[in-house]
């Protein structure tokens, strides 16, 4: 039994002293100068506060007073208790405890309202979001040389950069930009990965799931704590991606006749008739096309070649140069020299690059303002072109056209590789030779100290590039691609009875072989006899 005069007292709490705060509010006897107060005798600083109309729980501890809640939200002294206790080790903790008694009230529960604290914590001492991670991966992982565990050095990949910035902070994976690395699980990235394939965007699909685990084992293995993931299980990895956004393997390419076919149709159609599209292939790609196909090279680093990366072979056979890739171009980020027989060397000529490029196949497209090699999607449009349709499948009706490849199967540029894997294969080339050139060398037998610019000339030739071995592959290919391409133009000359072929009716590379024979000085051989005779 309470005193009958005391505003405040201690007791063993239960329903009736609940009923009792709850009827001393509805009077508005006591106010916040005169409260009534009845202590818990069982969980140590816990009370009920009635002030006015509101009676609370209220927690002192530490030389703190928090409410805990109204006696409306906490309904029994049971849950009160526990709110308590619990309260009371967010404080020792460290937590905030406004951040936890307001989950709470939000219809949380303690498991809940302890992430929520924790978050906070978390995000205090700076511990990773997704945004955060990205920019470490992206901006600071792959933008960088870097060593692998078994020591070699990795140029940096621009490429793979802005891919993993594209596909980590696109739209479909917003929610997960301001979220911890602490607080994801595996139904979170599996839900933007189902919704990029349910959109129809299948690439995005697989590429998102394939970063993100790319991305969060970076963070665990390079900066584990400061990511919020020590000692967190690989979560990431259980992610897969769907079979149904997995592109079947390639398995079609054009044969070296189709190649031919594609090449002459390429050189005599700079725009397809019946299309609306007015834009004409230009020089540049053609010459670009013709180069992939040449040098059986992947698109980009393909395409990046810059001229002061055009050396001469100066214990090679006469006329042959040297085409050097530097490392952060190339798929395995190593240095990849290519021999250059002499009829492609007229291929470099052909492109006429102007000199304020400084690449072989510069993008004439906004040229003054950043100089940059053609676009890896320059060369697929050229051919999508010849097809009568558009890379851009929202691109519209103006596109239609006829197929002028018609018979010749659907191929990428990166295709052209296979064909001359398999011709030099047929040709009985050795397969070490074709290899090199493809630049599938395993990347661990190629421990590479970093490249100066200083040093590109001798890289070029030393480091095992096996320039006599690739030789080998690259002459059986580009004899045999010049032959077919040959064949090919000769079907399509003009009947008999032409006095002389017309230029555009043989092959650019016929053209200036023959220019150039015409262009050397002929010999006077009554002067230079009269001049012998004068010796004598």
């Amino acid at each position: 039994m309470r005193g009958p005069a005391l505003p405040s007292y201690r007791a063993d709490l239960g329903p009736d002293h609940i009923r009792e705060a709850k009827a001393a509010a509805e009077t508005g006897q006591y106010t916040s100068r005169d409260p009534l107060i009845i202590a818990d005798n069982v969980e140590r600083g816990l009370s009920i506060r009635v002030q006015g109309s509101a009676a609370s729980w209220i927690l002192k501890f530490r030389g703190m007073t928090k409410a805990l809640g109204h006696l409306t939200e906490i309904r029994t002294v049971t849950t009160a208790r526990e709110v308590a206790a619990q309260a009371r080790a967010v404080i020792r903790d460290g937590g905030n405890l406004d951040v936890y008694l307001s989950s709470r009230r939000a219809g949380g529960d303690h498991g809940k309202a302890r992430n929520k604290v924790d978050a906070t914590k978390a995000r205090a001492a700076g511990k990773w979001t997704w945004k955060t991670l990205v920019e470490q991966y992206a901006g600071e992982y792959l933008s960088n040389p870097r060593v692998t565990a078994r020591g070699i050095l990795r140029e940096p990949s621009l490429r793979a950069a802005a891919e993993a910035r594209r596909y980590l902070l696109m739209p479909e994976a917003s929610a997960l930009f301001e979220r911890l690395l602490s607080e994801l699980y595996v139904g979170d990235l599996e839900e933007i990965r189902d919704a990029c394939a349910k959109a129809g965007r299948r690439t995005a699909s697989r590429q998102f799931v394939a970063y993100s685990k790319g991305a969060l084992s970076f963070a665990r293995r390079k900066h584990s704590r400061i990511a919020g993931l020590e000692g967190a299980p690989k979560w990431w990895l259980e992610v897969e991606k769907l079979d149904s956004t997995i592109p079947a393997p390639r398995e079609r390419y054009p044969s070296l006749k189709e190649l031919a076919r594609t090449l002459y149709v390429a050189e005599n159609t700079r725009k397809n008739p019946d299309r609306k599209i007015s834009r004409e292939t230009t020089d540049t790609v053609l010459a670009g096309l013709w180069w992939l196909a040449l040098t059986a090279q992947r698109v980009t680093a393909g395409l990046s070649l810059q001229k002061i990366h055009v050396l001469p072979w100066p214990d090679g056979p006469a006329g042959w140069k040297v085409a050097y890739f530097l490392p952060r171009m190339m798929k395995g980020k190593r240095p990849h020299s290519l021999p250059i027989p002499p009829r492609v060397v007229l291929l470099l000529e052909r492109a006429r690059a102007p000199k304020e490029s400084a690449f072989v196949f510069p993008s004439t497209r906004g040229l003054k303002e950043k100089d940059r090699p053609l676009s890896r999607w320059s060369i697929a449009t050229a051919i999508d072109r010849l097809r009568g349709r558009s890379a851009n499948p929202k691109a519209g009706a103006e596109f239609d056209g006829p197929d002028l490849l018609e018979g010749i199967p659907v191929f990428a540029p990166h295709d052209l590789r296979r064909t001359f894997a398999t011709t030099c294969s047929d040709l009985s080339v050795r397969g070490d030779a074709i290899s090199a050139v493809l630049d599938h060398a395993d990347p661990a037998s190629t421990g590479l100290p970093p490249i100066r610019t200083a040093d590109i000339t001798r890289v070029a030739y030393d480091y095992s590039q096996r320039l006599d071995l690739k030789r080998q592959a690259i002459e059986a290919w580009t004899n045999a691609l010049f032959a077919a391409c040959d064949d090919e133009w000769k079907a399509h000359q003009p009947r008999r009875g032409m006095l002389r072929i017309a230029p555009k009716h043989e092959p650019w590379y016929s053209t200036m072989e023959r220019q150039k024979a015409e262009a050397k000085p002929q010999i006077d051989l009554a002067k230079l006899r009269s001049l012998e005779e004068a010796d004598w």
